[in-house]
């Protein structure tokens, strides 16, 4: 890791002065408990720094009720349109950084760093990133391991690709996420089911056998700083319904999977912002690389890596970076910090007791049911679909897995007609 210049940050704030550094945050809105997290910790880490902070999100979200940021002002904007954020731009000239916690807005940030002149990401290296094929392509050009895969425009496309490999495979749409659109095809006659519901073109690869794990980290100067890696857990469809850091590697497969993901996100491009890097482990003990995002992890990841470096503020890093500040070196990792999601059912809810000791539980860092008696539970097909969240630290991975589970067997969901569920699939 790069050693970053001396030097002292500003005073905590009280009020925000009128002229102080203006950071805009693009898709302040949000219902998920993960974002509003995210986005409650930026805007405490900007308030220390004496930033003022603008809330920008399209007219719809800003209008519908739904939860938004902490910020000195909401502005509207249809951040999808290129053309939106340049005229946005043109109208707030004063705006120093540009910053975003959902995947679905750091094209629009990339635009509107550009029109602004201030730091950000070329959007050419974030379209790349975000369309998982291109991403792959420039991975393999660079040296790296890669599944192999296809776009297709249809069924006849997605069959030539699986008749020329082995399987089993993936197909998945190319800019996709939360798990939606993913499925596993073992059986070539199983390929109409798969896509069945897929907007062409989409995304056909050769499944890759192995562990799944991410790399957590933000770009400083220019460079990856890779601050954590972390254990992915998943269920039926791919959905994830845990994570642990540190993840279970050995010192050798961490170090070589923190290497080969700094060098794919350089490969790839981008330089400034936080950093989310998919990777497996072969069971021969390859790292390949999986999709690279410029934005945090969802799903709590970024309270992991904030819980296992006390002190450190993921998001006044990135801040500091992006204004020319001087940046702190990261507190050393400690201790040990996990998420799992409850997935239940399905059926419908007679009653669920036990939640509100849970949520008061001061071993668990956050704690977050989404359904309650009377809701019908269906399969859960992604990760909007969860049931629930609990968040916990400990001294090491044992005693996470011992507060998880003891959080989970306080919670009692029973459905119509059926004996009492557990609390969820880890």
């Amino acid at each position: 890791m790069p050693t970053p210049p001396e030097g002292a940050r500003p005073a905590a704030a009280g009020r925000v002065p009128d002229a102080a550094p203006t950071v805009l945050v693009v898709g302040s809105t949000t219902p998920s408990p993960h974002g509003q997290d995210q986005l409650t910790r930026l805007a405490a880490q900007a308030r220390s720094r004496g930033l003022r902070l603008i809330g920008a999100d399209t007219a719809r979200a800003l209008g519908s009720g739904v939860w938004r940021m902490p910020a000195d002002t909401h502005l509207p904007l249809e951040y999808a349109d290129p053309g939106a954020c340049r005229e946005f731009a043109a109208a707030h000239p004063g705006i120093d950084a540009v910053v975003t916690v959902k995947e679905g807005c750091v094209l629009a940030v990339a635009h509107l760093t550009r029109a602004l002149g201030v730091a950000g990401n070329d959007p050419e290296a974030v379209r790349t990133v975000r369309t998982k094929d291109l991403c792959r392509a420039v991975l393999r050009e660079a040296g790296f391991a890669q599944p192999g895969f296809a776009v297709a425009a249809g069924q006849t496309e997605a069959a030539d690709f699986l008749a020329a490999t082995e399987g089993p495979w993936i197909v998945k749409p190319r800019d996709g996420m939360g798990s939606a659109g993913v499925s596993l095809v073992r059986d070539r006659s199983r390929l109409g089911r798969a896509i069945a519901g897929l907007e062409p073109p989409f995304l056909v690869e050769e499944f890759v056998q192995g562990a799944e794990f991410s790399a957590e980290g933000v770009m400083v100067g220019g460079k990856p700083w890779v601050l954590a890696l972390t254990a992915k857990r998943t269920g039926a469809g791919f959905v994830e319904t845990g994570h642990r850091t540190p993840a279970p590697l050995d010192a050798a497969t961490a170090a070589a999977a923190r290497d080969a993901v700094a060098s794919a996100v350089t490969a790839a491009g981008l330089t400034h912002g936080v950093l989310h890097a998919e990777f497996w482990v072969t069971p021969a003990g390859a790292i390949v690389l999986g999709e690279i995002h410029a934005r945090p992890g969802g799903d709590f990841i970024h309270a992991l890596v904030e819980e296992t470096r006390p002190g450190f503020e993921l998001y006044g890093t990135l801040l500091d970076d992006l204004l020319g500040r001087p940046v702190a070196e990261p507190p050393v990792a400690q201790g040990a910090a996990g998420s799992d999601f409850l997935v239940l059912g399905p059926g419908r809810i007679a009653s669920v007791t036990g939640w509100d000791a849970v949520a008061a539980d001061p071993a668990l860092v956050a704690a977050h049911l989404f359904i309650g008696a009377g809701d019908v539970l269906t399969e859960v097909a992604d990760s909007a679909g969860r049931h629930g969240v609990l968040v916990a630290t400990g001294p090491d991975l044992a005693a996470v897995d011992a507060t998880l589970a003891a959080a989970r067997a306080r919670i009692d969901v029973r459905l119509d007609g059926c004996a009492p569920l557990p609390g969820g699939t880890p």
